[in-house]
């Protein structure tokens, strides 16, 4: 039983000292919600319907710095998406659903600091933190009147249907139509580690437009799973 506290001992102490940054995956969830949106470009005679979705997952990366005095410094970045369907309907017809994809690519910069330490038994550190920074995004665009005008030539009453679905998914999914928007962000949770295993659990509340369509913000709980160092 000696051997093996003093085996285990130097490496905790090693781990306690050494815990000076961080790096890992990130999985989420995001809470909101796009309400399905019908709207007549031109009266009655033209129509686009942009299908509702809501709470997108993301997944990422992140990196951290824990030995600055008052505060630790991070950064993260991830991916969320979710689906949808876009219908758009003249006095030609009717294009057949278009199933497209809503995706966002967020980069966050955060400033958090202990809040409370814990003692968890079996955990050689544990946590909670609070934290604030500021984010930026690249958003697909949702179609709109504008969109549809220009891909149209000026004429949403005669435009195909039938050849509108290519054009529209191929001006969608061009990065040089995605939305670029920025905004800020509060965090809060609780951080711990077994040995060099570091693990984050935490809420984020972003403040940031042009991201979830018609919201100036949105929610997300988030896991970290990585390494300290």
């Amino acid at each position: 039983m000696k051997k093996i506290a003093l085996f285990i001992l130097p490496i905790l102490m090693v781990s306690h000292i050494f815990a000076i940054a961080g790096f890992g995956i990130q999985l989420g969830q995001n809470t909101f919600s796009v309400e399905e949106s019908t709207k007549s470009l031109v009266e009655d005679y033209v129509i686009l319907k942009n299908g509702a979705f809501e709470n997108s997952y993301n997944v990422g990366g992140y990196v951290y710095i824990d030995a600055i005095p008052v505060v630790d410094l991070e950064l993260d970045f991830n991916f969320q998406g979710q689906t949808y369907d876009i219908n758009f309907e003249n006095q030609l017809g009717e294009m057949d659903p278009l199933p497209f994809g809503w995706v966002s690519t967020d980069l966050y910069f955060t400033a958090r600091k202990k809040i409370l330490g814990l003692g968890i038994p079996f955990l050689a550190k544990a946590k909670l933190f609070a934290g604030v920074g500021y984010n930026t995004h690249m958003t697909t665009p949702i179609a709109n009147k504008e969109m549809l005008t220009g891909l149209c030539d000026n004429d949403l009453l005669n435009c195909d249907p039938s050849n509108l679905d290519s054009a529209l998914e191929d001006y969608m999914t061009d990065k040089d139509n995605y939305i670029s928007s920025s905004g800020y962000h509060l965090q809060g949770g609780l951080q711990f580690k077994v040995l060099m295993l570091d693990t984050f659990l935490f809420y984020r509340h972003v403040m940031v437009k042009d991201v979830v369509p018609d919201a100036n913000g949105y929610g997300s709980l988030n896991l970290r799973l990585g390494l300290g160092i």
